[in-house]
């Protein structure tokens, strides 16, 4: 079923399986610049936010190199090469990208449903001198939220969310260091941009107006390993729900 999901590490720690993992790194080859002043180039994402930073790379981390660039002071030069270690983004550069998003994210209802997965439950069988694993499965039932009034598993729960935001700026410490400070949580990043102009890509999050708290995803935050995408789980799930 396409809904159900393993433990992969569990597998791999007690069954033995080798996994060969390839890994990229964050910068791609450099780009050639006939600039001879200190600069720094316009990089973009896929998302439309765009970086200033002061490398050559075509690629890095994800956003593309442009011809377009700055010239950089020395003393911008120990903030930039900050604000690329932190992966902050300057507002005044992605005006009309966080317009857009705010605007994109009005306060909306969920519902929760639940789903059925396969937990794996190893057996280790002796057989002389060696031995083997195998496993048993047993169904376990999860919960999350979904904003599909019609999806098939639904509990009945609902609760109302809406969008804050994070924006920050940076001070100078006693020690001449710099210092990242978050603004509070608010509703508009233009209007706070004045005494907070930096932002990262994760500038926003889902806040639960029902209980007045931050919307937990249960089951499906991103770093569970029983993790289930929302599409996954359809009315074809012939397990039954137990809690």
């Amino acid at each position: 079923m396409r809904n159900l999901k393993l433990n992969l590490k569990k597998l791999i720690a007690l069954g033995g399986v080798t996994l060969v993992l390839v890994t990229t790194s964050g910068c791609s080859k450099k780009a050639d610049c006939n600039i001879d002043t200190y600069h720094a180039h316009e990089y973009i994402n896929s998302s439309g936010y765009t970086r200033y930073i002061d490398k050559e790379y075509l690629e890095y981390e994800g956003y593309q190199r442009q011809e377009k660039s700055i010239n950089l002071s020395e003393k911008d030069k120990e903030l930039y090469k900050y604000l690329d270690k932190r992966n902050l983004l300057r507002i005044d550069d992605n005006i009309d990208t966080i317009i857009e998003t705010q605007e994109a994210n009005q306060n909306f209802t969920e519902y929760r449903y639940a789903y059925t997965y396969l937990q794996p439950i190893p057996i280790i069988h002796h057989t002389g001198k060696t031995s083997h694993v195998s496993f048993i499965f047993v169904p376990r039932t999860h919960y999350s939220w979904t904003r599909d009034a019609n999806h098939s598993r639904l509990t009945g729960e609902t609760r109302e969310c809406t969008y804050e935001y994070t924006s920050y700026k940076i001070e100078k410490d006693e020690n001449g260091k710099f210092v990242l400070i978050p603004s509070p949580e608010h509703k508009n990043i233009i209007a706070t941009k004045d005494e907070f102009p930096y932002i990262k890509e994760d500038y926003y999050k889902v806040i639960n107006l029902t209980d007045s708290c931050d919307a937990s995803y249960e089951d499906m935050e991103t770093d569970d390993p029983e993790h289930i995408e929302e599409e996954t789980v359809t009315e074809d799930n012939s397990l039954s729900l137990t809690n």
